[in-house]
């Protein structure tokens, strides 16, 4: 009996810490900071919009991926360059479900800017670092493999 009673209350604080770490991502939360790794190793500070949104399943994640604001083309005379500059170069969405244990957050991107990110068996996941206000994340591997040089994300939560 006692080792039943001792199995049901560690089930129940395992499904607790589980469900604690969740909604310990769960909120919406504005890029800071991304530092970058290896050859190209860089510091930058986020001065443009961006929001990171994790509902209990899903995730979006939404940014202007450069310090300076993109530029109002006109559609009818923008030049192709200046259209990806604007769109495809400083612009970074996508969203789907994820999976956040054991420190890690593994997400499958649904709907994504770039066509092959939303394709069927794409992940891509990050070890997480957070205090309740602030969160780091640091690419560590996708379905190409292990991250090789990693990125850092910082975030701080808006809501």
């Amino acid at each position: 009996m006692r080792m039943l009673l001792f199995a049901v209350v560690a089930i129940a604080a395992l499904g607790l810490s589980a469900s604690a770490q969740s909604k310990s991502l769960e909120g919406v939360w504005s890029l800071t900071e991304i530092s970058t790794s290896g050859p190209e190793t860089a510091i930058r500070h986020m001065s443009q919009p961006s929001m990171y949104l994790f509902t209990k399943k899903h995730y979006s994640i939404i940014y202007v991926n450069d310090d300076k604001a993109r530029p109002d083309v006109d559609m009818n005379s923008a030049t192709a360059d200046q259209l990806r500059s604007t769109f495809v170069d400083s612009f970074v969405a996508n969203a789907g479900t994820y999976e956040y244990k054991g420190g890690k957050l593994t997400v499958h991107p649904m709907v994504a800017k770039a066509p092959s990110y939303m394709a069927t068996g794409t992940w891509s996941a990050w070890t997480v670092k957070g205090d309740g206000n602030s969160m780091t994340l640091v690419s560590d591997s996708s379905n190409n493999g292990p991250a090789t040089n990693p990125a850092t994300f910082k975030l701080k939560r808006v809501e």
